[in-house]
């Protein structure tokens, strides 16, 4: 095993199909314990899912082509402009349950945003996610498998909202929808805003000894050099 306790890969621009399949690769070695905990930086091309709780309605275009995962939550849009971090988290190792994983995340959520002047809340159960005010800015939607996570969250930083007019996100309207561009005026530094947001989880895990890398290609090598 790497004599690291987190991974963390910013691996830029992301096809979604091609990370959700390497998401899970990394979830199974996890739960074997061949590698330590991983966090995954991306942006993707316009997308939507949809989680466990899935409901029809909330399409509102049928020719819309949408994932069906394994997460948390129901329909929801990632796309540019949007910060995702995916979290393979081996809960038993960190003595944790899923709960105490998204209050820990929606808190490091809340610090990034206070950086920029913005009040937020976490919330659980029918409202989850972090909230500016009466608006979601951050969508949390994880999974479980073995002892090891999935999915995670969702950002908003630049991105365009009237992408959320195709569904009714987590069951709700689409205006409910915020990002950090719509709550300061002025577009961010997407760069900048990760950086933060990673060193707010990475503080809140109690990381010591992060092993950082920049491609999809370097996380492959590494379940490759594990025999996976």
């Amino acid at each position: 095993m790497i004599q690291n306790d987190l991974i963390i890969a910013d691996i830029g621009f992301g096809e979604y199909q091609e990370v959700l399949e390497l998401q899970r690769q990394l979830n199974s070695a996890r739960n074997d314990g061949v590698i330590p905990d991983v966090l995954i930086a991306v942006s993707h091309p316009h997308v939507y899912t949809m989680g466990i709780h899935k409901n029809a309605d909330e399409i509102l275009d049928p020719d819309l082509k949408v994932f069906q995962v394994e997460r948390g939550g129901s329909a929801t849009y990632h796309g540019p402009g949007q910060i995702v971090i995916y979290f393979m988290i081996n809960l038993r190792d960190r003595s944790m349950n899923i709960r105490d994983l998204i209050i820990m995340i929606e808190g490091a959520v809340s610090r990034t945003l206070k950086h920029y002047g913005i009040s937020s809340e976490g919330r659980l159960h029918g409202e989850t996610g972090v909230w500016a005010g009466n608006r979601k800015i951050c969508s949390v939607g994880l999974a479980i498998n073995g002892f090891s996570t999935l999915h995670g969250i969702a950002l908003n930083v630049n991105t365009d909202m009237a992408r959320f007019q195709a569904i009714k996100p987590c069951g709700m309207t689409s205006d409910i929808m915020t990002s950090l561009e719509r709550e300061t005026g002025h577009s961010q530094d997407e760069k900048a805003v990760k950086t933060i947001l990673i060193k707010n989880l990475s503080d809140s895990l109690g990381v010591r000894k992060p092993l950082t890398l920049n491609s999809i290609e370097e996380l492959r090598e590494i379940l490759m050099g594990n025999g996976l």
